[in-house]
């Protein structure tokens, strides 16, 4: 059904000329909007893949990875969307850590069908399991990229960021929606490692009108952009994703960086020269 949808289907890549060839999302899932993502099944994936990539083309952005919250069946869900626009689409992919061996499986299997990232869901596992430090490992191993998402990364989930990235400094680390808006600041000093990356989604939209807006201006000048990665949460969110980050007044290279460079080295995708 997926390949029958494909063919009727013409890829609008070039409405929007170059504009297009200028920003990769590495964070964003289907749905109308995000209280509807988990309505979103086989029977209406062709609707909603088209709807997305209608977004894509209206704000600029050349190429999305598919992030699932659903550990049961969403990252097959998603990997059927990226094969409507393979050019365009890519996915993680989501995987409960225990049994130890089939999550490896998994996570191998996932990787050969393109899957270009493992995210941790704080919901599907504990911090403090072994099985979990066992699934980042096995990532590392497979040379995939590794998201962390927690609605407020803090306590044992913050520690076991902090731990991954000490176990493993050849790994490359993502956290979701910069670790969130109050945790922010907990999050800035990991940023002095190598392999560590902020993603930035609906947090950076709160934080340029927040008082933790001090943070941010922080980060930038100390730190510098390339630890900051573009990532929508949500498709709906790319207007106010690129006004927030015009409000940071950055110049032409550094929002590159953000919006392009970095998804190429840390996933492997999305960057043309």
């Amino acid at each position: 059904m997926v390949a029958t949808h494909c063919k009727q289907r013409k890829d609008n890549h070039d409405i929007v000329g170059t504009v297009v060839s200028m920003t990769t999302d590495v964070h964003t899932q289907l749905g109308m909007n995000r209280m509807a993502i988990h309505e979103v099944d086989h029977k209406t994936l062709g609707e909603q893949v088209d709807l997305l990539i209608d977004r894509m083309n209206t704000f600029g952005i050349e190429k999305s990875v598919l992030v699932p919250c659903n550990a049961y069946d969403g990252t097959d869900l998603y990997l059927k969307a990226c094969a409507i626009y393979p050019d365009r689409l890519f996915s993680a992919c989501t995987i409960f850590p225990r049994p130890i061996d089939d999550a490896r499986k998994a996570l191998i299997q996932y990787k050969d069908q393109g899957c270009v990232s493992l995210v941790m869901e704080e919901s599907l596992y504990h911090p403090g399991d072994p099985a979990a430090d066992a699934l980042v490992r096995a990532a590392v191993h497979e040379d995939i990229a590794v998201y962390f998402r927690s609605r407020e990364l803090r306590g044992e989930n913050l520690s076991f960021v902090d731990r991954s990235s000490l176990m493993h400094p050849e790994g490359r680390f993502v956290v979701l929606n910069m670790g969130g808006l109050f945790s922010f600041p907990n999050v800035i000093p990991l940023l002095a490692r190598q392999n560590i990356w902020l993603e930035t989604s609906y947090t950076l939209v709160r934080l340029v009108e927040s008082p933790l807006r001090v943070y941010l201006d922080a980060l930038v000048q100390d730190v510098g952009v390339r630890k900051l990665i573009f990532g929508s949460g949500h498709h709906t969110d790319y207007g106010h994703l690129q006004a927030s980050l015009n409000m940071i007044d950055l110049n032409y290279e550094q929002q590159r960086v953000i919006t392009k460079e970095n998804a190429y080295f840390v996933l492997g995708v999305g960057f043309s020269g």
